[in-house]
């Protein structure tokens, strides 16, 4: 990013750990998350929009518990033939008493692009604070330009607030930052005092590398510059080598899963680290066959993995359980 000041040009630095950098453990013990039962299609958008038959799909998603304990899934929402750029403007929203619900209740949209000011509406992630009154949805709203899905453009990340899981509204300061490689894909996880938002980008507009970049707040609304914190070898304009990010947090190590679309597109890859802002490709922890997961912990000891995307039509979850793996 370059901000002119006189006739002096700053650069903000952009921090990149080497991408196979070797940490150590010190004998933490690394576990394997596994798919651990059948799959339950809890929301079918073909079942409810009868205007255009069987061809509806969801993508990008999030889960969130509200004020009541009901359970609340946000997410992108389309129908074939496939046009992100154009296609993909709303956010879906279904809702469950308990999370494990055979069929989930489907609402109007959650949100629907602005005109003149958001292109897309894509991947929101919803953040909530124990204690809060207020919901925080983060989400990308792609580029105006008109040729931007043909290069590395910017992609805007926002946040919209809500106290009751129905009504978001947008928040002031929006775009909160705006990154290279389509940056999107949000995820915030909160780490001694400090929020964590990670999200997909590019290395730079010319380095097309797949990274998950993270960036710092103490507020979440004020945040600090990029940090790269995961780089995959796939080159493409919009970092699709390392989509959807999330981080689980789980006896002193951090989990990173990521999405690699352009390999594989029901790819999600594992990595361990013992620092949320560094993790390394040698620290693979295993591969699962999913697209754009979400982790879910519902109450004190059950998890949950979530799958989607253009060639399924709507959201899946299944349970999940945590292996252990040799010490390292």
């Amino acid at each position: 990013m370059k901000t002119l000041v006189g006739s002096l040009v700053l650069v903000m630095a952009l921090s990149v750990w080497p991408a196979n950098a070797k940490q150590e453990t010190k004998g933490a013990a690394v576990e394997k998350p596994v798919i651990d039962g059948p799959w339950q299609h809890i929301f079918n958008p073909n079942d409810t929009r009868s205007e255009i038959s069987t061809t509806w799909y969801t993508n990008d998603h999030c889960f969130a518990q509200g004020p009541d304990g009901q359970w609340h899934a946000y997410g992108i929402i389309g129908h074939k033939p496939i046009n992100p750029w154009k296609g993909e403007t709303r956010f879906f929203h279904v809702s469950a008493k308990t999370f494990d619900q055979p069929k989930w209740k489907d609402h109007d949209y959650a949100l629907t692009t602005k005109p003149g000011v958001e292109r897309v509406l894509w991947a929101p992630h919803v953040f909530h604070e124990e204690g809060s009154d207020t919901w925080h949805m983060f989400y990308n709203i792609g580029n105006l330009q008109p040729n931007a899905p043909n290069f590395a453009s910017w992609g805007q990340l926002c946040r919209a607030d809500s106290k009751d899981m129905f009504t978001w509204k947008r928040h002031e300061l929006n775009p909160l930052f705006s990154d290279p490689g389509h940056a999107r894909d949000s995820f915030i996880l909160k780490h001694n005092g400090l929020y964590f938002f990670y999200y997909t980008r590019t290395v730079s507009e010319v380095d097309l590398k797949s990274c998950v970049a993270v960036r710092t707040s103490p507020d979440l609304k004020h945040w600090s510059g990029p940090s790269i914190v995961h780089v995959q070898p796939f080159e493409v304009d919009w970092g699709g080598d390392a989509e959807s990010p999330f981080v689980v947090e789980r006896k002193g190590l951090f989990y990173l899963f990521i999405c690699r679309a352009m390999t594989e597109y029901n790819q999600t890859h594992v990595y361990w680290s013992k620092d949320p802002r560094h993790f390394p490709r040698d620290n693979f922890v295993c591969e699962l066959p999913t697209h754009a997961s979400e982790v879910i912990r519902v109450g004190k000891g059950k998890w949950y993995i979530s799958n989607t995307g253009w060639d399924k039509k709507g959201l899946f979850t299944a349970p999940l359980t945590w292996e252990s793996r040799s010490k390292n």
